[in-house]
């Protein structure tokens, strides 16, 4: 059966991608060789494909196979949800193998070297996407995907396994999820094929509470239903109910673990605080009981899948496991539309728009504080700055002004606490959860004036320019520091000036300014040394997400400046 399985795969690879994947690197090997390459690159391609959510066409252009390629074989970026996917492709004829304990030493090894910044350790393929993907690994907030793709099994070997669960614990240590695993084996990629047959497609059997319907142009309905509902559709289905979603569930995001806070402590008000779940069905067909009233509706969705709320499906199944009896009042808002008669792309344009309109973040809400009025005032009148509050407000020249994103991490790295210098690096949202509380009202209260968040915010752009011109002449991992340590660099420069009269109108600023380059260097300097001292075996991408780690690195390189006499004891 196993063979089979492998042969399906094969036929299918060929039928998508035998157009689309490059092998003029192997143009002059045995046709046997060729084929083994056209069989790893579109397998790598074919896991892109089911991951990303791609195309073939757009997945064929992910992979980077080759001599040289360090283990990986295709990268993919989705700046829309923050996430690099890298995949490791393995064919395997018979169906039956699995990845060796080289194979998994040289994919993550092959991560390392990519996110420390070691140009050289990759082939041509890697080497002409290197400004993209070095632009993507220092991006704010970007996650990392590894997976293994094969057409043998999904069992791995102890030392396989660990060396993956290594990956993950240093990567994920003390930090929100950085990164994840996952391996799709010969029976996922057959499931996967067998999906896009007909016999693949999800029925659901569905009742709506106060109901209503549209007829025109399009047949729809809409409702309410309980939560654990929704939750056993998850636990039946997986991810497999949002084939035609632009994403999966997220796992465990700052969102989710609201959305599951909501439901396990206020399930009574869920609805409102909900958007709920859009689903696009091949056919709707309503039951006769109870159709004279519009209490409750009975429907049989036909070719269902979720396009929009994801999130919010995975969070009600997650809450319903770990606190059914808190969650059994929750109820959620559905709308279900029926693709009949519906034009070809009119499923796509649904789940396009429903995917892409704007949301209200935490940010909108700190726009609100009477303290963000009155410094865009103070900003205005005292130095004929602008101060951009809103999300939707054009951002000023940088000459003429700041945003309150500039202004945030900047007062969060010229602050005496590191831990605040990190959550400006990982998770900025969090620093305006709350206008009531910490972090927050430590960053933005009455005491803190225009000239200070002006002020700082020049220290930052200048210590920002410093590090662009450092990245330019460095490489391998001391480049990498500059790029995943900017805001713990930042935040010691802001320890080496004297912020004392920071708030003093007279005081001289450019000359605090102009201090920054040489400072920048000395700190860069140092922090490098010790992070290869001290966490040589550590990834750079996590490490500076880490408090702890970023407390004692802070502490290293402290008092390497206080020895060397680069800022005085008590400055620091």
């Amino acid at each position: 059966m196993s063979k089979l399985h492998v042969r399906h795969v094969r036929e299918a690879l060929e039928r998508s991608y035998q157009d689309l994947i490059d092998l003029s690197d192997v143009d002059k090997a045995s046709e046997a060789q060729r084929s083994k390459n056209f069989l790893t690159r579109s397998l790598a391609a074919f896991g892109m494909e089911r991951l990303a959510k791609l195309t073939p066409a757009e997945a064929a252009q992910t992979v980077v196979d080759g001599s040289g390629d360090n283990g990986i074989d295709a990268i993919y970026v989705d700046h829309a949800q923050s996430r690099m996917y890298l995949v490791q492709a393995k064919w395997d004829g018979n169906g039956t193998g699995t990845i060796g304990l080289g194979d998994s030493r040289n994919f993550v090894g092959g991560f390392n070297d990519l996110t420390n910044e070691l140009y050289d350790r990759f082939n041509s393929k890697i080497q002409a996407r290197w400004d993209e993907l070095s632009r993507a690994v220092g991006e704010f907030g970007m996650k990392f995907t590894l997976a293994v793709v094969t057409t043998g099994s999904t069992e791995l070997a102890k030392p396989v396994l660990e060396v993956y669960d290594d990956f993950l614990a240093e990567m994920n240590y003390g930090t929100e999820e950085n990164a994840d695993f996952e391996i799709l084996g010969l029976q996922e990629l057959h499931s996967s094929l067998a999906r896009g047959t007909a016999g693949g497609s999800i029925d659901l059997d569905l009742t709506l509470e106060n109901w209503g319907t549209i007829n025109e142009p399009y047949e729809a309905y809409y409702g309410v239903v309980d939560a654990s509902v929704i939750g056993e559709w998850y636990e039946n289905h997986g991810d497999r109910l949002f084939d035609k979603n632009l994403r999966n569930a997220l796992g465990h995001t700052a969102v989710n673990a609201s959305l599951v806070e909501t439901l396990t402590s206020e399930a009574e008000h869920f609805w409102y605080f909900n958007n709920g779940v859009t689903i696009l069905c091949g056919k709707v067909q309503k039951n006769r009981r109870g159709a004279n009233t519009r209490t409750f509706g009975e429907f049989a969705l036909t070719g269902a899948s979720v396009v929009n709320g994801a999130q919010t499906v995975a969070s009600v199944s997650s809450a319903l496991r770990a606190s059914g009896d808190k969650v059994i009042d929750a109820k959620i808002w559905v709308r279900v539309i029926s693709l009949e008669g519906c034009p070809p792309d009119f499923a796509t344009a649904v789940t396009r728009a429903t995917n892409t309109q704007n949301t209200v973040e935490s940010r909108d809400f700190v726009a609100l504080d009477p303290e963000q009025d009155r410094l865009r005032m103070e900003m205005l009148l005292s130095l004929q700055k602008i101060y951009s509050i809103k999300r939707g407000d054009q951002p000023p020249v940088p000459a003429t002004g700041c945003t309150i994103t500039d202004a945030t991490v900047a007062l969060a790295c010229a602050s005496r606490d590191p831990n605040l210098a990190v959550q400006a690096k990982s998770t900025l949202g969090r620093l305006w959860e709350s206008t009531e509380k910490p972090p927050y009202t430590r960053l933005f209260n009455s005491a803190v004036t225009a000239y200070k968040v002006w002020r700082s915010v020049e220290i930052l752009r200048a210590v920002d320019a410093a590090l662009a011109a450092e990245r330019s002449v460095r490489d391998g991992k001391s480049r990498a520091v500059a790029v995943q340590g900017n805001r713990i660099v930042a935040h010691l420069v802001f320890r080496m000036i004297d912020l004392a009269r920071i708030d003093n109108p007279d005081e001289p600023w450019d000359k605090q300014v102009a201090s920054v380059p040489a400072a920048t260097k000395v700190v860069l300097d140092s922090l490098s040394k010790h992070v290869e001292d001290a966490y040589g075996t550590n990834y750079v991408t996590s490490l500076f997400k880490n408090a702890g780690r970023c407390r004692d690195l802070v502490e290293r390189v402290r008092k390497d400046l206080e020895k060397d006499g680069a800022v005085a004891a008590e400055a620091l």
